[in-house]
């Protein structure tokens, strides 16, 4: 397995002002209203000039394991709908391929010493695919978008607690003023929840940013069938191909890209890796792990395994019995052998989680894994009132993956007593079911959550807010545990409001040590990123965030 050092620039500002410049080169590449939507059309495919690209004029189908839960970046719960947002829509910042940030919608950004006032300056010579163009009033449109909590959507408290003000200072420079220090703004920026929608769009409505995306980026969205497919055509005027745009390095090559890209959701894991021996797709992802060795033994197949950031765990519901407890939950984690779960469930592409963030995340720290012991999770179930054990309920999307895991978790609780019943859905209903709902812990359906989470920021903020902070009870975002912590509170606010290294440190190391003592989650294992294409196809690669990168993504003879 190919080892990645993800990280980050040095965007955090500690004593003087920073200046991000240049665009750099790639070598390789709520309102849930779109689940209600039946169908839903974009313009007509764009003429492709005759010979400009044998990948051009390519229709290629990407089969994935889940279907779209909404277009709408703010109000997204999964890494499938995120990544294809990123071939539509551009960010201010982004990623390349190891989590390095740099500007795109952006050219730069200065910063106070106490990172609470940032100046962001605008790429010229953009416009959006509806003709609107790029410019300041669109950046505050945005930002405004992203301010408002009224509009209830998952990912408004991403940025909403620490706007202040956001003006226009010309054409291509706006400011912002944070409420307080939050050395990771930057990062948040670059975060897929924050790509660009065309002003026209937002003032629309949520239903028509959830159901029918714009932006400036290189594919254009032309139509989302729920449950069967979702098409894309290439943005053949895309600035990123334009290198006097991009500051002299273009994003991706001209001949990158092709004609259309059709994603089709295919829940069986077998059926996928089918499709592509077959032909009647170009690219799957993710690869089913016990199909990986299949795959690199086709001659028409190439296959490819990557570290990730994705950690993989169960959610506990802390606010109902008996998940109150804390000695029930590190009964749990010491009733689950994770030594075999890589082996069984992973076919051994996966590592043992020593925190609820992957190691090349900022500021991750191991914690001492709680090792398979059955006698111990007796002992600390009986302590707790349930020497002979409980029933409880599991819910997650229905995949082959996940139902395996599934089986796999039943087969170990039992072993301590824990009857697991399966309760596998489709994912657009298990989002409505479990973070489309306002009501407190205890009366939640939710009690055992099987899911895997990255922080698409590559910071630890974004690995440990989401998902357990106060604020984050669903619906505003994925506090699935409804764990509420005044100790934890004080740590994530203390990484969130100083913009040293020092601080933020320490800070998420003492939050990653409570939450480990606490274990309102528990930690499976760091997916390894896994995907296949036909092996005329090339440069098709995962962010390590699990997420699709097919900016130079081409077609061979």
């Amino acid at each position: 397995m190919k080892k990645k050092g993800y990280r980050l620039l040095a965007l955090l500002m500690a004593a003087a002002m920073t200046t991000l410049t240049a665009c750099s080169g790639s070598d390789t590449a709520g309102d849930t209203a779109a689940a209600d939507s039946a169908v839903v059309s974009g313009e007509t495919q764009a003429e492709i000039a005759e010979g400009a690209s044998i990948s051009q004029q390519q229709d290629v189908v990407a089969a994935v394991n889940v279907d779209f839960t909404t277009m709408d970046p703010m109000d997204t719960s999964d890494t499938l709908s995120g990544g294809i947002q990123r071939m539509i829509m551009d960010g201010l910042f982004g990623f390349d391929d190891e989590m390095n940030i740099y500007p795109m919608l952006a050219t730069g950004y200065e910063a106070n010493e106490d990172a609470t006032e940032f100046t962001i300056t605008l790429r010229e010579g953009i416009s959006f695919t509806d003709g609107t163009p790029w410019n300041a009033d669109a950046a505050l449109a945005n930002f405004a978008k992203w301010d408002d909590e009224t509009l209830g959507l998952k990912r408004t408290t991403f940025l909403c607690n620490i706007l202040d003000t956001y003006e226009k200072v010309d054409d291509y420079t706006i400011k912002i003023n944070l409420t307080e220090p939050f050395g990771a703004f930057i990062s948040n920026l670059a975060h897929p929840a924050c790509v660009v929608m065309s002003p026209k769009q937002i003032e629309a409505g949520v239903e028509a940013c959830a159901s029918s995306p714009v932006g400036t980026g290189q594919y254009k969205f032309v139509e989302w069938i729920e449950g069967d497919h979702l098409t894309l055509e290439l943005n053949t005027e895309w600035w990123g191909y334009d290198a006097d745009i991009c500051g002299g390095t273009a994003l991706a090559d001209s001949d990158a890209g092709f004609r259309t890209i059709t994603f089709r959701p295919v829940t069986e894991s077998a059926t996928r890796v089918a499709m592509l021996q077959s032909g009647d797709a170009q690219i799957i992802w993710p690869t089913p792990t016990e199909s990986v060795a299949v795959l690199e033994a086709d001659p028409n197949v190439t296959s490819y395994t990557d570290e990730g950031l994705v950690v993989r765990f169960v959610m506990l519901n802390t606010q109902k019995e008996p998940y109150t407890d804390k000695r029930v939950r590190q009964a749990i984690d010491y009733a689950i052998d994770k030594d075999a779960y890589i082996q069984v469930v992973k076919n051994g592409l996966a590592t043992k989680a020593d925190s609820l963030i992957a190691p090349a995340v900022q500021y991750h720290k191991a914690n001492e894994i709680r090792e398979y012991n059955v006698e111990k999770a007796k002992e600390l179930l009986a302590e707790a009132g349930y020497p002979d054990g409980f029933t409880t309920t599991a819910m997650y999307a229905n995949t082959s993956a996940n139902q395996k895991q599934a089986e796999f978790l039943k087969q170990q609780l039992a072993e301590v007593g824990i009857n697991l019943e399966l309760n596998g859905m489709e994912s657009a209903i298990l989002n409505e079911r479990i973070q489309d709902v306002d009501v407190p812990g205890s009366e939640a359906e939710v009690e055992f959550y099987i899911i895997g989470w990255s922080p698409s920021t590559g910071d630890a903020d974004w690995g440990i807010r989401p998902l357990l902070a106060i604020e984050s009870e669903p619906p505003m975002s994925y506090n699935i545990s409804y764990f509420e912590n005044e100790e934890l509170e004080g740590y994530i606010q203390d990484g969130l409001s100083s913009a040293d290294d020092a601080i933020r440190s320490e800070a998420y190391a003492k939050a990653q040590d409570l939450i480990w003592d606490e274990c309102p989650l528990i930690n499976l294992c760091v997916d390894s990123n896994t995907w296949a294409t036909a092996n005329n196809i090339q440069n098709v690669k995962l962010y390590p965030d699990g997420a699709i990168n097919m900016k130079n993504a081409k077609m061979t003879n």
